[in-house]
């Protein structure tokens, strides 16, 4: 190539360059968008229907089928997942890795909903849409205000969210725990009977007043003028004073009541509550902040700061703000913690290339560091790629390969000048001779990453930032190292006169040459053991635990909360609250900063792996913060210690969050089929199994309890003849419990419901619906419903839970001692031992079946860069022999990788894979520089023999060189770049450690047995 030739003779220009990227590097940086983690599309949306008081097994008969079956019919759709709960259903839809236009598919998701919902039951409230499921807050700040109530709180809340939404970058504001509040009418029965009104006709009358009439214009000197007329309840006071109509009034008079003097009128809080928040023990509303996409957290954050310092300002007395949780606080402390792992790597780096090649040498080489990493900013701007943790631990594993290209050019450069050529034309030759086994090693490095880049799942979407970012990196290395450092040697390179002439001739390289010398005399005996070490590290490699993608280390710690199955709202709600006091307890917690409980929902989204529980009504989830340096682990433990000691009927997990879009550390088994006793019983004997595992944890099954109900049998015979109606029955039934929707009124432009229903003694009597009056349409006297109906007791499930229009039960499990694949491995006999009926099946899910999608994935599309990589190869070297060399020697890399695991006792995970494609790209790298120095020397005129041990003699500094770089640069990222590098830099190190035997000896090995085979035969 005559790049580096271009660039000698444009010198000025090629300087020009150099200065430019460095200036556009750094105006990129500061102005870098950055974020906690990479932007991962969440490919889910929530479709939700509601039929208030129809059983479960209904629910999924007349809701929950039809509405899946429509949804079916879509292409795109590759999931469908549905949880059942009485009087509702909620399906999660999933769709196919490829589909790029979701908002379009979730259109035709809506389109399906409507035509599933024309054929529902009357009265079915849905189905709706909500596709708002993946969004990911940046900002969670609860308001709390001992005193005030619900209503009192929203007018202040909604001028905050407001005055947020005027802030720039602002993509949504939500509001969470802020509880409706409802108007209650309650009846008091005595009075009602005397009265000789019935609910329904009072619901008539409320209805018939409460109206926002017109009527219409009248003209008026040219002028149109409205006619309104009045009528419009807007308080609760006017509601007491509606007058009703009695029937039964003497003629031509008229007798009327008010509607306070037959029925209480409250305002209060929804009953029960349909969500609720708790900080720290009181209630409170979480306002959650989310960010447009491409916008930079940090100046964000700084702007969102002033804007709360601004809104805690304007709030009323006695309301706080505390912030719960904030992705520029969080986005900063990693930043900061990856760039301080970058700049040890690069004092490291720079230390050992300086060690190697002597100080002034070792500025040249590490010029191009800066210089490549900032144009590796400017790239990845283009590309949209974000500074993130990924992106840049990227750059810092770049930084051990990239600076390989510098020391191999500068370091040739050194050797020629040393034999006496011209300045300029060794800096000419070096990079001529060099550049194309360079791109050709970092091509190769490029293709083995590839598959990342392309693969479809979430994982490769989470990590697709590394493959480009260590593409770009390597690629701008080969670039510079070619152009830039050839320039800079010619102008400021020293020939070390004091040395030998010959390095070579110094007692390390000739106690490598002896070595290498008596290798090749026992060729055969040296590969058997290479062959039977790597047969040993393959077995040890097997039996090394999988571990998906390791455990946060967030300051924070999460906990879904399970109630006994039927608990209602309100008793989770005290039990959050109870719970939540404990946890706010300095001396009880002292690690403990704050904590959120989101009763009856899930919350926000806070952090991509995040997947918030769906609401339920016996269901809470909470986050934890901690101070720094606490030992979460042990905080969880004691956590779960206390719920199991003090709240023995509720069902916790403590648990850290995960990294990428799946939970990592769980045990995940599926069993699917049609009969619910059968799913139970296998359920159960799998639960055993987990149970019987030591130290196993939260295992528990998603279909809960079942639930006790009433079943009213109506007698139709006895209901004729006492003219009511089965719903006569069904909306007496409801009007006293639940309560029945009458009317509206308007308080400062929201909508509140008025609800009428039975008083509080009716509604706690005894839970025993058989005293209820049942009115009859037609009027008349009202009938108890014990004249008319049985009332029995049953019981229902209290979930139901379905995939893909199958009924599955799922049993999930977590051992902090042993990761997901080692619980799996254990309970592979008592899974086979399952006795299943035809038509039922188990199968394994959680992070194992997303870490097969996403190895299947890889697996679709290495076949495509192994063919890339070995057309290279040919090009390269139009040799099969040497083809064969190079890929012989690329499995050895497994014998170290396997003993760093096993030493550090680190279980190999889906970033363990990272490393390993990373260790064979660096094998074959110095395999292709190696082979290209024995056919250099070979063109020399050296035997073949003296040709292989010149050419690994004159590698071997440049090959130690690179190797240590590697390794010493890889430290600060096992150390301190936070769990998800640790597998990979561990694997990587062990591998370049023992792999420097494999370039410096196997290759030389296999080269003079293959290429003296061809020179016996010859003879």
């Amino acid at each position: 190539m005559k790049l580096t030739q271009m660039a000698m003779r444009s010198s000025r220009l090629t300087l020009f360059a150099a200065a430019m990227i460095l200036i556009g590097g750094i105006v990129a940086f500061l102005g870098f968008p950055s974020q906690e983690e990479p932007s991962v599309t969440v490919r889910d949306t929530l479709v939700s229907v509601a039929y208030p008081g129809m059983p479960s097994e209904q629910v999924e008969n007349l809701l929950a089928r039809p509405v899946e079956e429509r949804l079916r019919e879509l292409a795109g759709i590759k999931r469908i997942v549905t949880t059942v709960h009485p009087g509702s259903a909620i399906v999660q839809l999933t769709a196919y890795d490829d589909v790029q236009d979701l908002p379009a598919l979730w259109q035709r998701v809506r389109a399906k909903a409507a035509e599933a919902g024309a054929q529902l039951p009357a009265g079915t409230l849905g189905p709706f849409v909500d596709d708002d499921f993946g969004r990911v807050s940046v900002a969670s700040i609860a308001v709390t205000a001992p005193g005030f109530s619900m209503s009192e709180m929203r007018g202040p809340l909604r001028r905050m969210r407001e005055q947020l939404y005027a802030l720039p970058g602002v993509e949504q504001v939500k509001l969470y725990g802020l509880q409706d509040e409802s108007v209650y009418v309650s009846f008091d029965r005595a009075r009602l009977l005397a009265s000789g009104l019935t609910p329904s006709s009072v619901m008539a009358q409320l209805r018939a007043q409460n109206v926002v009439g017109s009527g219409g214009q009248v003209a008026v000197s040219g002028l149109a003028l409205t006619v309104a007329t009045s009528g419009e309840i807007r308080t609760p006071e006017q509601l007491r004073a509606v007058l009703l109509s009695v029937p039964g009034a003497p003629a031509g008079g008229a007798r009327e009541v008010t509607l306070g003097e037959l029925a209480q009128v409250q305002v209060m809080p929804a009953d029960p509550p349909q969500s609720a928040a708790v900080y720290q023990g009181q209630p409170a509303v979480v306002v959650s902040v989310s960010m447009q996409p491409g916008t930079n957290i940090a100046d964000f954050g700084k702007a969102l700061r002033a804007k709360l310092d601004d809104t805690a300002h304007e709030l009323p007395v006695g309301f706080t703000q505390h912030v719960v949780s904030f992705q520029a606080d969080v986005v900063e402390r990693e930043m900061g913690k990856m760039h301080h792992v970058m700049g040890e790597t690069i004092v490291i780096v720079m230390a050992v290339v300086m060690l190697f090649l002597g100080w002034r040498t070792g500025l040249i080489v590490g010029a191009i560091v800066p210089l490549t990493i900032f144009a590796s900013l400017i790239v990845m701007r283009v590309l949209n790629v974000e500074l993130q943790t990924v992106s840049i631990a990227a750059i810092i594993l770049a930084l051990g390969l990239l600076v390989d290209n510098g020391i191999v050019i500068a370091e040739d450069i050194e050797r020629r000048l040393v034999a006496g050529e011209e300045r300029r034309q060794a800096c000419i030759d070096a990079g001529r001779t060099l550049a194309t086994p360079l791109l050709t090693s970092s091509l190769v490095i490029v293709l083995a990453f590839s598959p990342f880049f392309f693969g479809q799942t979430s994982t490769n979407e989470y990590l697709r930032s590394l493959a480009t970012v260590l593409g770009v990196t390597l690629l701008g290395s080969w670039l510079l190292s070619i152009t830039v450092t050839p320039l800079l040697c010619m102008y400021f390179a020293k020939v070390h006169v004091t040395k030998t002439s010959d390095a070579a001739e110094s007692r390390f390289y000739r106690g490598y040459r002896r070595v290498i010398e008596r290798l090749l005399q026992h060729k055969v005996l040296f590969i058997g053991a290479m062959t039977a070490m790597l047969a040993v590290a393959v077995t040890v490699l097997v039996s090394i635990p999988y571990d998906f993608l390791p455990k946060s280390d967030r300051l924070q710690f999460q906990m879904p909360v399970t109630l006994q199955a039927g608990s209602d709202a309100r008793q989770t709600l005290r039990t959050v609250s109870e719970l939540s006091r404990w946890l706010g307890d300095r001396r009880a917690n002292p690690e403990v900063v704050d904590s959120i409980g989101y009763v009856a929902d899930g919350g926000p989204r806070i952090v991509l792996g995040l997947n918030p529980p769906l609401p339920a009504a016996n269901q809470a989830y909470f986050t934890v913060s901690v101070r720094p340096g606490t030992d979460i682990d042990a905080v969880i433990a004691r956590v779960r210690s206390h719920v199991r000691s003090h709240f023995p009927a509720l069902r916790a997990e403590p648990k850290r969050f995960s990294l990428g879009a799946t939970e990592a550390g769980m045990a995940v088994y599926r069993v699917v089929g049609p009969d619910e006793a059968i799913l139970r019983s296998s359920a159960a004997a799998i639960a055993r199994a987990l149970r019987a595992v030591p130290g196993t944890v939260d295992v528990q099954d998603d279909w809960q309890a079942r639930i006790p109900r009433y079943v009213v049998q109506v007698d139709q015979l006895k209901a004729r003849r006492a003219g009511v109606s089965s719903e006569d029955i069904a909306q007496a039934l409801q009007g006293r419990y639940s309560g029945v929707d009458a009317t509206l009124i308007r308080d400062d432009g929201t909508d509140v419901p008025v609800v009428v229903r039975g008083s509080t003694d009716e509604r706690a009597a005894n839970g025993n619906p058989a005293d209820t009056l049942v009115y009859p349409q037609a009027g008349g006297a009202p009938v108890p419903l014990a004249a008319v109906a049985t009332v029995l007791r049953d019981s229902e499930p209290s979930a139901i839970q379905r995939r893909n229009l199958s009924r599955a039960i799922t049993v999930t499990a977590r051992n902090p001692q042993l990761t997901a694949t080692e619980i799996v491995e254990r309970l592979s006999a008592p899974i086979a031992a399952l006795k299943l009926p035809p038509g039922y099946r188990v199968e394994i899910g959680g992070e194992l079946e997303d870490s097969a999608e996403a190895n299947q994935a890889l697996l679709h599309y290495m076949p495509h860069a192994l063919g890339a990589i070995l057309l290279l190869f040919v090009w390269q070297f139009n040799s099969f022999r040497k083809l064969f060399i190079v890929l012989s020697a690329v499995p050895f890399v497994l014998i170290g990788a396997a003993l760093a695991l096993v030493m550090t006792g680190y279980p190999f995970g889906f970033m363990a894979t990272f490393g390993l494609l990373a260790l064979a790209g660096i094998i074959v790298n110095n395999a292709v520089l190696l082979l290209e120095r024995i056919e250099a020397e070979l063109a020399d005129g050296l035997p073949r023999r003296e040709a292989v041990v010149a050419a690994a003699v004159k590698r071997l500094r440049p090959i130690v060189m690179t190797k240590l770089t590697c390794i010493v640069g890889l430290v600060p990222l096992m150390l301190f770049a936070g769990p998800l590098w640790t597998g990979m830099a561990i694997t990587m190190i062990g591998g370049l450690a023992l792999g420097t035997l494999v370039t410096l000896g196997l290759i030389p090995i296999l080269y003079d047995l293959l290429f003296g085979l061809r020179l016996r035969r010859s003879a």
